[in-house]
């Protein structure tokens, strides 16, 4: 692997998150949380397009029908790029006003999981959610602080998520037929000096990429749980990756300004960037949600 690390969007996003790579059009999506903003990146030209949005997004997953879809601050919504303005696929009911969707994608049967996040204070008000093709919402795993790292391996045997205050990611057993979850154990452990885990992506050799907020490290363990690298960033507050380019071996990171004191965003100018760094590991297509 390149241990080149490049900026390609000095967005300074408050929370930028949730990349997707659209392998048709060779274009990556991702959100800025707290800028209200959808975020079109084409490496080919350098252009990243922006779009508006009227409430915080968490997430954003590819759809089949065109367009995207979008785990927003109170459900999940449709976008359509010929007319811009998000339109209510299914309302999230019974959350804290505290709360909002947070990281989520789609999985390999077409469902769009996203989870909340408690924004108030640390508290497990929150909860993981599967917006099915009918576009039904169910209530999969409660008792969440802050639902992230959320992602499946390639046979869509195993799910991996975790609760990014506990400092642990777990994995279920997935059955991609049906969307139930079962028998979580913990994958990785994570110290508590090391940041926790906030996004995380796999490859096509089935090893977890996971951004370590707080640390500037992108660490890829491999199925078993054991460290086998780690990427180092110039920023502390990574929030996401997930892999592109032509033959997705690009791995694309989000990270934020947020919480950030004027000092150290002094000492990390490029915080909030969208950063690539090429690998010698390909990935795998983003599942598309055909709601």
């Amino acid at each position: 692997m390149s241990d080149e690390v490049r900026c390609v969007v000095d967005a300074h996003a408050g929370i930028g998150e949730s990349p997707a790579w659209d392998e048709h059009h060779h274009l990556l999506y991702w959100v800025d949380i707290p800028a209200k903003a959808l975020h079109r990146f084409d490496p080919h030209t350098g252009n990243d397009a922006v779009w508006e949005l009227p409430s915080e997004p968490g997430a954003v997953a590819l759809r089949a029908a065109g367009g995207v879809a979008l785990a927003m601050r109170d459900g999940f919504y449709g976008f359509d790029f010929m007319n811009p303005v998000p339109h209510l696929l299914a309302k999230l009911e019974g959350e804290p006003s505290t709360n909002r969707l947070n990281d989520g994608r789609a999985d390999v049967a077409g469902r769009f999981w996203s989870g909340t996040v408690n924004e108030a204070a640390r508290e497990p008000t929150g909860a993981l959610y599967c917006l099915g093709t009918d576009r039904k919402i169910s209530k999969k795993i409660a008792g969440i602080a802050v639902s992230n790292s959320l992602c499946w391996s390639p046979d869509a045997k195993t799910m991996y998520h975790a609760d990014s205050f506990t400092w642990k990611i777990q994995a279920w057993d997935f059955d991609a037929a049906t969307g139930e979850i079962a028998n979580p154990r913990v994958f990785v452990e994570i110290p508590r000096d090391r940041g926790f885990s906030d996004g995380a992506t796999i490859d096509a050799e089935g090893c977890l990429w996971a951004a370590h907020w707080g640390q500037g490290e992108v660490k890829r363990y491999d199925p078993t749980g054991a460290l086998m690298r780690i990427v180092q960033l110039p920023v502390t507050n990574l929030t996401c990756p997930c892999f592109g380019g032509p033959d997705l071996t690009t791995l694309y990171v989000t990270s934020a300004t947020f919480r950030l004191t004027d000092a150290q965003r002094a000492e990390q100018p490029q915080a909030g960037g969208l950063f690539a760094i090429e690998t010698e590991v390909k990935g795998l297509p983003e599942n598309r949600f055909r709601g």
